[in-house]
């Protein structure tokens, strides 16, 4: 009688309040998803997209990586993304970062323990460094996307430790505002700065960050980490996006 009542609540409330895509705000046929399913395609089809294993950019099935060329991004072992920084996840990065809407850092971190590519990078590291947030921008926001990322992330394994050991010493320009690589990389000099070597010294580290562009700053944060003599650097990041702006057109 009671699981009774219970499915007729359930769907008395589904009727007044039907739910909605997280993404779009379209009802969602199946109520136990997130997502309506031209979302969930959408999203499911960025995931399944070809992607270099060093940089982590779309690149063509059979094809050398047009961005790295094979060579990665120092100093970094491995880089895995979700997908590029396309529809519906673009939009999704967005509102978690500037709208208030922290809890899609669980649905997308979620969504990427789906992926093997990412599995298989959790399954070989120790430590989980989310990137910080310089403190001023930290309070204004609230929370920190990168961290609540590695949270949900660590749950795939007990062993998983998550550390804070490096800080935001200075608080710089958003990157978004920020052209040219150049220049983005002279906003995050001497960004960062380490506090604890001993959480990292001898350690498997892989950062987690929101998305990847040209990769100041997570090369930034990986300098400060690499004073504490890491066993090696990976990082894992929701999206990665077209350094050239051009979306990955013609890769």
């Amino acid at each position: 009688m009671r699981v009774v009542l219970l499915d007729l609540v359930r769907d008395l409330t589904h009727f007044i309040y039907p739910p909605l895509c997280i993404v779009c705000k379209s009802i969602r046929q199946n109520p136990d998803s997130e997502f309506c399913p031209t979302c969930a395609e959408s999203l499911s089809a960025l995931a399944a997209n070809p992607a270099c294993p060093r940089c982590a950019a779309p690149i063509p099935i059979g094809s050398a990586c047009p961005f790295c060329h094979g060579a990665g991004i120092h100093p970094f072992e491995q880089i895995v993304a979700l997908g590029p920084f396309r529809e519906p996840l673009r939009k999704m990065v967005h509102e978690m970062k500037y709208h208030h809407r922290w809890p899609l850092a669980e649905t997308l971190a979620d969504r990427m323990l789906a992926e093997q590519r990412i599995r298989e990078l959790l399954d070989q590291t120790d430590v989980l460094v989310p990137t910080p947030l310089h403190w001023s921008r930290h309070i204004r926001r609230g929370y920190n996307q990168a961290n609540s990322l590695a949270h949900r992330l660590a749950r795939y394994r007990k062993t998983l430790i998550i550390a804070s050991p490096i800080v935001r010493l200075k608080n710089t320009s958003a990157q978004t505002t920020v052209n040219s690589a150049a220049d983005r990389a002279a906003n995050l000099r001497f960004a960062f700065g380490l506090t604890n070597a001993r959480a990292l010294s001898g350690k498997r580290i892989a950062l987690v960050d929101d998305v990847l562009t040209t990769g100041s700053t997570l090369k930034a944060a990986a300098r400060a980490i690499q004073d504490a003599g890491p066993a090696c650097i990976s990082a894992i990041i929701l999206a990665v996006a077209d350094p050239r702006r051009r979306d990955f057109h013609g890769v």
